[in-house]
């Protein structure tokens, strides 16, 4: 990329960074991830600036590459299931519903893709509504109702 070019990308970062800050930080609630995933989209953008027609549409294109990048994250963070176990079973669920009820529940999950293990995660344990967890996980609410739906389902099956 020409220095003239460099310049033009660097000055509409400039303009339009504390929007791209915002979107991100709302997104993404941990700072740090947040601040790789400002990385990602920069290098991004300044990496397809030239195929850019319309220098006008800077905004709306690198929000744009930010939304992407955010989906790409909690895909991610999906595929690795980044539920902390001991939330799930031990003292508070034996206190509520006793051992029954944990195994009941570890047995279900277990039967269950990771993806699916996420939904009931934030569903049942951490008391998100299903749009709170489409919003999170940046997919459709249509599909966090029809994975809270399957799961009901294979428990009724299981049990």
């Amino acid at each position: 990329m020409d220095s003239e070019i460099s310049l033009e990308y660097e000055a509409l970062c400039h303009n339009h960074m504390n929007i791209l800050k915002r979107y991100l930080f709302h997104k993404i609630s941990n700072s740090s991830d947040a601040e790789d995933i400002l990385q990602d989209v920069l290098l991004s953008a300044y990496k397809g600036f030239e195929k850019l027609r319309d220098k006008a549409m800077f905004k709306s294109w690198i929000i744009g590459i930010a939304s992407n990048k955010c989906v790409d994250y909690y895909k991610a963070k999906a595929k690795k299931l980044e539920i902390p176990l001991d939330e799930i079973s031990g003292k508070t669920i034996a206190d509520n519903h006793g051992t029954e009820t944990i195994m009941m529940v570890n047995d279900t999950l277990n039967m269950l893709k990771d993806k699916d293990k996420q939904i009931l995660y934030l569903f049942y344990i951490r008391g998100y509504n299903q749009k709170d967890i489409a919003a999170k996980l940046s997919i459709p609410i249509g599909t966090v109702k029809s994975r809270i739906s399957k799961a009901k389902e294979n428990f009724k099956n299981a049990y």
